[in-house]
Formats: C-alpha cells, structure tokens, sequence
C-alpha cells in the first residue's frame, strides 16, 4: 500500500525548509526511518555475537524487499556494497577470450564503463552506442550485437542524458543465446519500476533514489546466469559450504545470487536498506512515476522556454526522474543556483536536476525562476563586456 508523503518524512526536514533540493540523482535524502535502522543495528552489535540472528533477520529481510522490488525470487538477490563492486565481480566473472565483445553507450556512469575499457588488455573490443540528437537508439544497440557479444551493459536511467531505456527489446534478443545483458538501474530503482526478469545482471545503489545510506546495493542475478558457469568471488559467504572436507583442495560456489558475495556484508547498511524497502514498494514507485511525470515534463518545458539544449529526449516514455541541459560553466552555475538554495548538479558541461517524492511544482518553479534571473544576468554581463571591449 502507498504510503503518504507525511508518512515517509526525512531526517533533516527542518533543515530544508524553503530550500529547494532538486539533487537525488546524485544524493538522496535519507529516511528517518533509515536512521533509526542504523541505530538499532548499533544496539545489537553492542550485544555482540548473539545480536548476529537480528543481524541475519535484517538481511534476509533486505533480501525479500529487493526482490519484491526487482520481481524476482530472493534466491536471485544478492546485497553488495555498490554498484561499482558488482560491475567488477560480474566483470571478473565471465572466462573472457580473445575477440570477445561488449556492448555498451557512451553515455554510462564511469563504474559501467571502465570495467570494460580495462578488458581490451585481454583482447576484447568494444562496441560503443552514442547518442544522436533523439536520445540513445535500442536499434543501434540491437544492430551491435553478434555472435562474438559476450556481454551488453546499459543504464536503465542515463545519469548523463536522464534517458529512460527500456530493457526489453535487448532482452529479447540475447536471453536464447550466450549473450548477458547487464542492467544498471542505479538511476531508475524506487523512481520508476525496475524488472530483473528483463536481465542477467540487474544492479543499484541504495543512497539516492531509495532514500537510504551509503554501504549497499542491490544485485540480482538471472536463473540462466546462476545456472552457467559464471564465477563469483571465493569467500566464507560465497561458497556452498564453508567447512566442507575438501576445502583444501576446490572451493565449491553457492547455487543462488549470494555467490556473488565474498564476505561479511556492511549490516548497518543492509539495516537502512531493509527500512527504505518497506517504504520504497512496486506500488509506491508506480505512483511516482505517474504522480512526477507533470513536474518533469514542466520542467523540460520550462528550461525548453529558456532557449536551452535539454539533454533528455522529449518522448514521455523516456523520461525519469532526471532532467539535465548543457552549459559550459556548470560549476559555476551550479555555484550560483546553491547560493540562491537551489541545489542540484553541474559537471562535465551540464546541469542536471532530479525530481523525487519529495519535490513539488513550487520547486520546479523556484529552480527555473532562480535559473532564468542568473543566466539574464549572466548575458547582461557579457555585453557590458563586449562593450568595453570595443
């Protein structure tokens, strides 16, 4: 059941009043809830080796909320620390051979691009979608794929351009052969619904649009992945049984997603992550999506007005959470919009806001308000300048 905005407050509340935070994408405001989670973790490792049953209740717990999430068994959900972490692992997983290929867009967070690029030591090659001007193509990404891709890895929800891409056309073309299709839903999980039955490998962080802390990401795995021969990291927690009598001579893997966890997990951490998904459920994030879309698509509207490039496409289906345009000085921008309490992002020639549950149209308004003030100024002050050039 979808819980009311007064029902999920935050923890610094008093502190945002009459400040506009239009910056989840990069980091979201943690639930009260979350911090009362970390505290009762603190209170039974303080009982100490007993207070572990009430660690591994809060994990398993984080565990069912994840693949209530993602639509999956909990036997295909595995609790890392990050999203970079499970990129590496699923990298290091796979017996790469000389010609192999991975298929991935220009537009990816660093974590699901360097993995990649560190592979052509091994003789892999790259095949990589870049955007035109209507966003990235799910065609262009189809026509890459060949006999010789042993891997596709996307963004769900571009951090760059804050496309929205659906997986399931790429899905449906490697799910009966030996191609993986990784997900990176980072950037879409608790804003919009994520599917890890459309992947092999579906991934995300818990500290921006879950509302929770640093320390866990969620990972599940498909059943043909866990059923191949995919190797995860050798560990206590990793393994089927971990004072098996041959333990000297193999290491046998476990059969479900935690074969992709080495170790101990970060338990305050998977505390916070079980709390933010008894508030983050299909049903709320379903009413995000619809109940958000407005402020979106004002927005776009609104800095569209401005005469500004908008990165993210202009179809509704492929619109999130993130909207972002280009500028050439956004930390400047970025500078001036925080002094004004605006704060959203500005790197690598944009500036990028995200909406979330909780944001309203009084944001959006403020934001471009404040926005269109700085840049009139800003052209006010290149033509004194012109001027007393001349």
């Amino acid at each position: 059941m979808f819980q009311s905005r007064a029902a999920r407050p935050l923890i610094n509340e008093e502190y945002w009043h009459g400040k506009c935070y239009l910056n989840t994408a990069a980091e979201g405001l943690p639930l009260k809830a979350c911090a009362q989670a970390v505290n009762r973790y603190l209170d039974d490792k303080s009982r100490g080796e007993p207070g572990r049953v009430r660690f591994w209740n809060e994990y398993e717990r984080a565990r069912r909320g994840a693949a209530r999430l993602f639509s999956v068994p909990v036997d295909q959900i595995a609790l890392v620390s990050s999203t970079t972490e499970a990129l590496n692992t699923i990298a290091h997983a796979i017996d790469w051979r000389a010609g192999d290929e991975v298929v991935f867009t220009s537009v990816e967070f660093p974590s699901n691009i360097f993995p990649w690029v560190t592979l052509q030591e091994r003789g892999v090659r790259l095949r990589i979608v870049h955007p035109g001007t209507s966003g990235v193509s799910v065609d262009e990404i189809l026509e890459q794929i060949n006999s010789r891709t042993r891997l596709v890895t996307v963004s769900q929800v571009s951090y760059a351009t804050g496309q929205h891409i659906d997986p399931h056309p790429i899905w449906e073309r490697v799910r009966n052969s030996e191609t993986l299709l990784c997900v990176d839903a980072t950037q879409a999980a608790a804003r919009v619904p994520v599917d890890g039955r459309l992947a092999d490998f579906t991934i995300a962080s818990a500290f921006k649009w879950m509302n929770s802390i640093h320390g866990a990401a969620i990972l599940s795995v498909s059943e043909r992945a866990l059923n191949g021969q995919l190797k995860g990291p050798a560990g206590w927690l990793s393994t089927a049984s971990c004072f098996a009598a041959d333990r000297l001579e193999q290491f046998h893997p476990r059969t479900d997603a935690q074969r992709y966890q080495a170790g101990m997990p970060n338990f305050d951490s998977v505390y916070a992550l079980a709390a933010a998904l008894d508030v983050h459920t299909p049903e709320s994030v379903e009413f995000y999506q619809s109940a958000l879309a407005p402020l979106v698509n004002r927005l776009c509207d609104g800095l569209s007005e401005m005469g500004l490039k908008v990165l993210v496409p202009s179809m509704a289906e492929s619109r999130a959470g993130i909207v972002p345009f280009a500028w050439s000085e956004a930390t400047q921008l970025r500078q001036q919009l925080a002094a004004s309490d605006v704060f959203v992002q500005g790197d690598d020639g944009r500036i990028r806001a995200a909406i979330h549950w909780y944001n309203t149209l009084e944001h959006v308004e403020r934001y471009l308000s404040v926005l269109k003030e700085l840049l009139a100024g800003s052209h006010h002050r290149q033509l004194e300048n012109a001027a007393c050039s001349a």
